[in-house]
């Protein structure tokens, strides 16, 4: 009996679908201004923009705009910051529709 509960146990571990964080490059911008920041420096645009109320996006491409899930965490808001307008490598899980992505970290290039 022991043996049929690991053999279960074992076959249903070995279908789960683990999703694991993957490298991106892209921008760090806010989600009023997304990939145009109308000619303004992108770096100093994002910061009042973000100081004004809007929120953190990465944007991938020219024009590829996603949500950040979690960047009300304390860490990955210091590292948005500190991204913020500027091209970074970003680890994190996308979601299944691609329209936000959980951040791990926030590498600035």
């Amino acid at each position: 009996m022991k043996r049929i509960w690991t053999l279960l146990a074992l076959s249903i571990l070995g279908s789960a679908v683990f999703v694991s964080a993957e490298s991106m490059k892209g921008t760090i911008s806010d989600k009023m201004c997304g990939a145009d920041h109308k000619g303004h420096d992108p770096v100093q645009c994002t910061a009042m923009c973000i100081k004004n109320g809007s929120q953190y996006v990465f944007v991938m491409g020219k024009d590829k705009v996603i949500d950040i899930e979690n960047q009300k965490d304390g860490k990955i808001a210091a590292q948005l910051a500190k991204g913020a307008g500027r091209s970074v490598t970003l680890m994190g899980t996308m979601s299944k529709d691609g329209k936000s992505v959980k951040v791990d970290s926030i590498t600035t290039n």
